[in-house]
């Protein structure tokens, strides 16, 4: 092995010591058989010998801290003023807290886990106090479950908890020790409970000393890690900040960055470390970016704004260009320092819209680098000009060294790419996943190096560039390409206020290629551009798919969120193929497109030589195809398509009838293709606000008399489904066209209304008894009793998306009207109510209603923005949909299975009913109960209401009950009236019912009421006096609500026989 040593002089980019340079120790290692490994190391001439940090006292000790007297430590920005806390008042709060701890046995050295939502100025007071107490943090994720926080603080050796008060923390795991206040939230302490099936501690040995914290990695340089960092690994990093930023008490620093994030820390700590202040807000970048805008930067000349920024590109990005340019990179902003890190620092293009040149000169723009295993930031480089390369920069401090490893052939003076390690003497974070399987050497050498998975490139001057992750080298059609590279190839085509990445779908093997457009694009516009773009590639490098986008989303971190981009282009990764079998379904019948196997011979002759050939082996033409349609194809097809040549290849392909559709399809698959993110429809407005919310209610905008004759009722049945399990779930229609209902065998199934023809199967991991939410035709959403919500498409079956909810949902995922939001109700631990966002099914809002789980679906006060929940502890609440605030909450003495309803078109009062048969009306404002009427029996089903014609200024209210009746309740709803429930009739069926009542319209002025028994009646009665019309049975019981399609006057029934029903006048 031979080995060389080359000397390279590094400039140090913040200009402030020009005498400063970095030794580059190059060894040169030849394996014979193999490729050159070159390793490349530099250190500091200045000081090799690590400097001593700060001893004895830490930069979080409170004896440090009262030093600073009153000066501003942390301020909350609110209106009209701002709440702000000095040094002295924190460290008063910290001895108070400090005391706490000691009270409830907590030992020292200890590590304590912290769960918040978001960064207040109590959780700082409490970082402070942990730290005091010569214990170390650790930050969890907000959402996480408390099975699966247990496992967690398992594995990191964590036995004590402190939570916000509201966050609810289950007992199985935790036990409370205590509950106290700081700065008016409550939090509460708790002690983990181990069992004999805890898993052991990830370290095999024992912490470092002077342990800061424990934080987990978010994946991005491999799977997720648990990293304990002590004191003198991060402290170096922020006396070295300090010092190249000029940090002093007269500073601002924003503290947004997430707590499970490691740069929050930097934050928190750069502050201590000066005296300066930290900001916090009310709102964060992922609810309203203008509004954090409006609290860093406030237009009011009195209050303060932020002089120290630090945030990802990402998120930095959602403030727009304009504001950017005209609020936070204007000479005249509070700003003096921003700190981009994280990701690829922006490009010259995009810097150059975000400021003018001289901004550079008034304030520090830095590209910082760093990952988490040296914690925090490691490298910096403060940009000089916007035109000039961005570089990695310098060590930030001199314990940190540098280290490029790459296989390479050329010689020393082209050393060019390889990855980069960072190593420290005594930056050392303990990573039981590596270090323990390590054989020691590295371990206890004098300094350990990590890797960073990047790629860099090291230039002629010594200066060192970013280039890609090295995970983003993938093997396409046996070439090797880089999706960075090819990245950095399709932004030179972009305009300046554009942006691009490129992601691998593994499973289909495509490149996709998606552009960040903040302007939409006509179809044109899109094709011209992919068009430039794909000449500038080569064949290997070409994307299959171009998607554009508006808004690229990020994780909790701020960081582009590529797994949730990918699965955002998964849906329209094929969308060619889409159209044309769409068209072959809907318009050629001798196509299925559902089972290519069976044909629908509707329009073939028999006695034709193509007999055998069935579906998708047919020609387009020997399918039913015409030139016409072919043309209709192809131009819908051909403006997603990016090459004209592509376009008329498919006409032709169309028209050969020696071609069959299977060919066409893979040419669409291979094709280049364009296509544009469109979001979901939302739901239509209600066209008046006469028109009534409550279901099955109905409305005429005029009077039309028809003359007809009352026909008699002959019920029949038309077919039927075997589940292979019995079907205790809701059936949910769509559209007149296909119903969709789960069972006990785990299958979930969309049938055809008129044939019970399947449309699509799936089969989940657990039983589903929830009914099915459809967002259009080709969404739907179904709680599982494994505890998660899934998106599917109910036409094809696929799984488009699942979000894990904690426990059993069988609440009906409710959609708001606007179609925005979806709020899941359910049997989890934590939070049995959960707000998603339907574009990225992203976590709104969580909370805790009462002490026991939820079964009745929400119900939705539109016009207020809100929603009403019936728990099983008996509470019920009005619950904003916008934060999930509560608005009002009141307690009944048993618990509700029954979903409520609203009772008068006017939406001012609902109905809901106790188990033990009370059923109440009450103001939706207050929640006051304003009357009630009580059942012979308890109440499982669900209430309808009904406004008949026949009956002005009452409506009636409909539920089963367990002592063999159907209930119609009549109230009386007009102006000026008292509100009262009387029985108007009630029926007896011969058995217990559970299932909801569901009302028929058969003529314009004939309501009948279908209703199941548990012993498998089915009885037809007369809404306006309950007259039994018709009565059956079936062979199992029925628990299953069933369904009515009105325009095909057919009930949908799911029994415990593992039979779906179908039955209709």
């Amino acid at each position: 092995m031979e080995s060389f040593k080359i000397k390279i002089e590094l400039e140090d980019d913040t200009q402030t010591d020009p005498a400063i340079h970095a030794e580059a120790s190059v060894e040169h290692k030849h394996d014979p058989g193999s490729e050159e490994t070159l390793q490349i190391e530099f250190k500091s001439e200045i000081d090799i010998e690590p400097t001593i940090v700060g001893e004895p006292k830490k930069l979080f000790e409170i004896q440090r801290l009262r030093e600073f007297g009153d000066v501003p430590f942390i301020i909350k920005r609110m209106e009209p003023q701002d709440f702000s806390i000095s040094y002295r008042k924190a460290v008063s709060s910290v001895e108070t807290i400090l005391e706490r701890l000691r009270r409830n046995g907590v030992p020292k050295g200890t590590g304590i886990a912290f769960r918040i939502a978001n960064h207040t100025p109590s959780s700082c007071i409490l970082i402070l106090a942990i730290l005091n107490h010569k214990c170390h943090f650790y930050c969890n994720d907000k959402m996480m479950l408390s099975k699966a926080l247990h496992w967690q603080m398992c594995r990191a050796g964590i036995d004590y908890l402190i939570v916000n008060g509201h966050m609810p923390v289950g007992a199985v795991y935790f036990e409370n020790l205590d509950s106290f206040l700081v700065y008016n939230e409550e939090y509460k302490l708790f002690k983990l409970k181990h069992t004999a099936s805890d898993p052991s501690p990830e370290a095999k040995g024992t912490l470092p000393p002077n342990m800061c914290y424990t934080i987990t990695t978010t994946g991005t340089t491999g799977a997720p890690k648990l990293i304990h960092v002590p004191y003198e690994c991060i402290a170096p990093n922020i006396v070295g900040l300090s010092q190249k930023l000029n940090i002093s008490m007269a500073d601002i620093i924003y503290l947004g960055t997430p707590c499970t994030f490691d740069p929050s820390v930097v934050e928190l700590f750069l502050a201590m470390q000066n005296g300066a202040a930290v900001l916090i807000t009310h709102y964060s970048m992922r609810e309203s970016p203008k509004r954090v805008l409006s609290a860093l930067f406030p237009t009011s000349v009195t209050t303060p704004g932020i002089t120290v920024l630090q945030m990802t590109p990402s998120l930095f990005r959602q403030f727009g260009a304009n504001a950017i340019r005209e609020r936070i990179l204007n000479s005249s902003s509070t700003l003096r320092v921003l700190l981009l890190g994280g990701e690829p620092f922006p490009s010259s293009s995009e810097l150059a819209t975000w400021m003018e040149p001289q901004v550079l000169f008034q304030k520090q723009i830095c590209n910082i680098y760093g990952i988490t295993e040296i914690s925090c930031w490691s490298m910096m480089h403060v940009l000089q000009s916007l035109h000039s390369r961005v570089h990695l920069g310098t060590p930030i401090d001199d314990q940190t060294v540098l280290r490029i490893e790459f296989q390479s052939k050329r010689n020393l003076q082209n050393v060019g790419r390889g990855e980069l390690w960072l190593g420290s003497a005594t930056r050392r974070c303990y990573i039981p996943e590596t270090d323990d399987l390590d054989n020691g050497t590295d371990i206890n050498s004098s300094v350990l190096y990590r890797a960073t998975g990047d790629f860099v490139r090291r230039f002629e001057d010594g200066s060192l560039a970013y280039e890609e992750r090295a995970n983003d080298v993938v093997k396409r059609a046996g070439n090797r390409i880089s999706l960075g590279l090819i990245t950095r190839k399709i932004e030179k085509c972009l305009h300046s206020c554009e942006l691009a990445t490129c992601l691998w779908l593994e499973d289909l093997q495509k490149l996709i290629c998606c552009i960040r457009s903040l302007e939409p694009k006509t179809k044109v516009q899109r094709r011209a551009q992919t068009f430039e773009i794909l000449t500038k590639l080569m064949a290997a490098e070409q994307p299959d798919r171009f998607v554009y986008l508006q808004h690229f989303p990020c994780n909790a971190h701020g960081k582009l969120d590529k797994t949730l981009l990918l699965k955002e282009c998964t849906l329209l990764a094929q969308p060619a193929q889409d159209i044309l079998k769409s068209f072959l379904h809907d318009r050629l019948e001798c196509v299925d497109v559902q089972n290519e196997r069976t044909a629908k011979k509707l329009r073939l002759d028999q006695t034709d030589s193509l007999t055998n050939l069935s579906g998708y082996d047919l020609s387009f033409r020997h399918a039913g195809g015409t030139s016409f349609h072919a043309i209709t194809l192809c131009r819908e097809i051909g403006l997603q398509m990016c090459i004209d040549d592509e376009q008329r290849h498919l006409f032709e392909l169309l028209l050969d009838e020696k071609v069959s559709l299977r060919t066409v399809l893979l040419f669409l698959d291979n094709a280049k293709l364009v296509t544009q993110n469109t979001k979901l429809k939302p739901i239509e407005p209600l066209l008046s606000s006469t028109v009534s919310a409550a279901a099955g209610s109905s409305t005429s905008s005029g009077l039309i008399i028809t003359r007809f004759e009352k026909p008699a009722i002959h019920f029949q049945f038309y077919w039927k489904v075997n589940f292979n399990k019995c079907i205790d779930s809701p059936v949910a229609p769509f559209d007149s066209r296909y119903v969709c209902v789960g069972a006990h065998s785990k299958l979930l199934r969309t049938l055809d209304t008129l044939t019970g023809q399947e449309q699509s199967t799936i089969k989940l991991p657990d039983r589903i008894e929830c009914k099915v939410t459809f967002l259009s035709e080709q969404l739907a959403m179904v709680g599982c009793y494994d505890g998660c919500l899934y998106g599917f498409n109910p036409l094809t079956g696929a799984i488009l998306w699942n979000v894990e909810i904690g426990g059993m949902i069988k609440a009906q995922p409710f959609l708001s009207s606007d179609g925005s939001r979806i709020v899941v109700c359910s049997y989890a631990e934590d939070y049995n109510v959960m707000c998603l966002s339907t574009e990225r099914q992203q976590v709104l809002w969580c909370m805790r209603i009462g002490k026991k789980a939820i079964f009745a679906s929400p119900l939705e006060l539109a016009k207020d923005q809100a929603v009403i929940i019936c728990t099983l502890d008996g509470g019920y609440a009005r619950v904003s949909l916008l934060d999930g605030s509560v608005q009002w909450m009141h307690k009944c003495k048993e618990p509700f299975f029954a979903s409520p309803v609203l009772l008068d078109s006017s939406a001012t009062i609902f109905v809901c009913a106790e188990v033990a048969g009370r059923v109440h009306a009450c103001d939706v404002n207050s929640g006051q109960i304003l009357a009630t009427h009580a059942a012979e029996g308890n109440i499982f089903s669900s209430l309808v209401v009904k406004a008949p014609p026949t009956h002005m200024g009452y409506t009636f209210v409909l539920f089963g009950c367990i002592d063999h009746h159907v209930y119609c309740l009549r109230c009386k709803t007009g102006t000026g009236q008292n509100t009262s429930l009387e029985l108007h009739w009630k029926v007896d069926i011969g058995g217990p019912v559970y299932a909801t009542p569901i009302i028929m319209t058969v003529e314009p002025s004939d309501n009948l009421v279908f209703c199941c028994a548990t012993d498998g009646r089915i009885v037809l009665s007369n809404l306006g006096n309950g007259q039994i019309q018709w009565s059956d049975k079936l062979t199992g019981e029925l628990f299953s609500t069933p369904c009515y399609v009105e325009s095909l006057r057919r009930v949908y029934v799911g029994c415990r026989d593992n039979f779906l029903y179908c039955m209709g006048i």
